[in-house]
């Protein structure tokens, strides 16, 4: 068996030339130790196992509502996480905040930054010392040596990138190395039931940087979203032995650290109290597992040109060319003259087709100058065949809506129960549509 010195790519037979990473000269031979087992010795090792090791029941609580839900409300001990984010996005931040938010001992090893400057960023977030230390080390065998001499019960590595091993063959901050390096404290942390959280870098592209097998490795890949300009963090769950991966975590970025976003459900609308706005319409998306109002504005202008334009933002253009097609096909609101900006308020991306209906209730309103009470929800599919289709979790959203104190829905005809707080409206294509935007008032 031959190693790819640069990228870690396995090769049955040497060649000049990686065929993966294309690198010259770059394949080492490796040979695997064969363990003879013994069967005795296995049975033993696990009886006590399973007899005096107690630890593992101990679940390491957070203070953190929004942590909680993504970690299956506690982080469970002698877990690998692999946490990955863009630079710039407070990972540091939020890797010292961990002190605030659970009460075990944490030791938070950093080469990238000396002493003094984390220090300083602890002060800022008005860190509680009692459980933190912090270790400045790039040396994989000082930095188990000293974990062996504490009683953190969770360790944070920033950044797994500038370890280094004494024992490694290839060269510092290689592919290989780092496989190397994370497969020793995955197994320091498997044996001393130490939860390990390793920061790891993205690529060109703005996702999870090679090795695929870091992620293989590990119990939990966690990434953060960010947008420069907005001050929502949103940190996903890529992968969890333990729990769901269709929980996200919802923060905040205030001046001092990140805090848990108080009202999920409706932070992504804007926050005027007008009742009476025109061409703006209220929709529910699932953002993974978590139902999240949103606001679809459109804009509806006399074309000067002799091609009408269709902009839309955070929402891809061909969506809108699907919706305007249909629109000028089954309805009389004729846009053949009129160019057409679309855009999702608080920049959240959105794919799902599920918010279709309230596209089309915001252009409608834009071009009859029709105003949609703020109290108003549209949650819809739309076809090709102008009728409208069933949503994905319809009922999880039509839930939603009414803890929100919506007073009108509008879903498709379809048996759902009805409830005494709202107004539960039922609508079969975009006629109907377009009779109820004229009928309010």
């Amino acid at each position: 068996m031959y190693i790819c010195n640069n990228c870690g790519n396995e090769s049955l037979k040497w060649t000049w030339q990686c065929n993966f990473c294309k690198e010259w000269n770059s394949l080492i031979e490796f040979k695997e130790q064969k363990t003879k087992w013994n069967l005795s010795w296995v049975k033993k090792e696990l009886n006590t196992i399973l007899t005096e090791n107690n630890k593992n029941d101990e679940k390491i609580l957070t203070k953190s509502t929004e942590l909680n839900n993504l970690l299956s409300w506690w982080i469970t001990p002698w877990s690998i996480i692999l946490l990955s984010w863009e630079p710039g996005i407070w990972k540091s931040t939020l890797s010292l905040q961990l002190a605030n938010l659970i009460n075990e001992e944490i030791v938070y090893i950093s080469w990238e930054e000396n002493e003094n400057q984390i220090i300083s960023r602890a002060k800022r977030l008005e860190i509680i010392w009692n459980n933190l230390k912090i270790l400045n080390e790039n040396n994989l065998e000082n930095i188990l040596e000293t974990l062996k001499n504490s009683k953190a019960s969770l360790v944070i590595i920033d950044s797994i990138s500038v370890i280094t091993s004494n024992n490694a063959s290839w060269s510092a901050w290689s592919i290989s190395q780092v496989k190397e390096i994370a497969e020793k404290l995955v197994d320091f942390g498997k044996k001393t039931n130490t939860t390990i959280v390793i920061i790891w870098h993205i690529n060109k592209d703005g996702w999870l940087a090679w090795p695929k097998t870091l992620e293989h490795l590990v119990d939990i890949v966690l990434f953060f979203e960010w947008e420069r300009y907005e001050e929502i963090r949103i940190l996903r769950s890529l992968k969890n032995r333990f729990w769901s991966t269709w929980e996200i975590a919802l923060f905040k970025m205030t001046q001092k650290w990140l805090i848990d976003l108080q009202n999920p459900g409706l932070e992504f609308i804007s926050k005027e109290n007008e009742k009476n706005t025109i061409g703006s319409s209220l929709s529910i998306t699932i953002e993974w597992n978590r139902p999240i109002v949103i606001e679809v504005e459109s804009l509806t202008t006399y074309t000067k040109f002799w091609y009408p334009k269709r902009s839309s933002r955070w929402i891809p253009n061909q969506k809108l060319d699907l919706i305007l097609a249909v629109l000028w096909k089954y309805s009389k609101v004729n846009l053949d003259s009129y160019d057409v900006y679309l855009n999702i308020v608080r920049w959240l991306k959105i794919d799902e087709p599920w918010i279709d209906l309230s596209i089309w209730a915001s252009i409608i309103s834009s071009k009859l100058n029709k105003f949609i009470p703020r109290d108003t929800i549209f949650l819809w599919e739309i076809s090709l065949t102008w009728n409208i289709k069933n949503s994905l979790y319809l009922e999880k959203r039509v839930k939603e809506a009414i803890k929100l104190w919506f007073k009108n829905i509008i879903i498709p005809e379809i048996d759902i129960e009805s409830d005494k707080n709202c107004d539960i409206i039922k609508i079969k294509n975009i006629k109907n549509l377009v009779e109820k935007i004229t009928s309010f008032e």
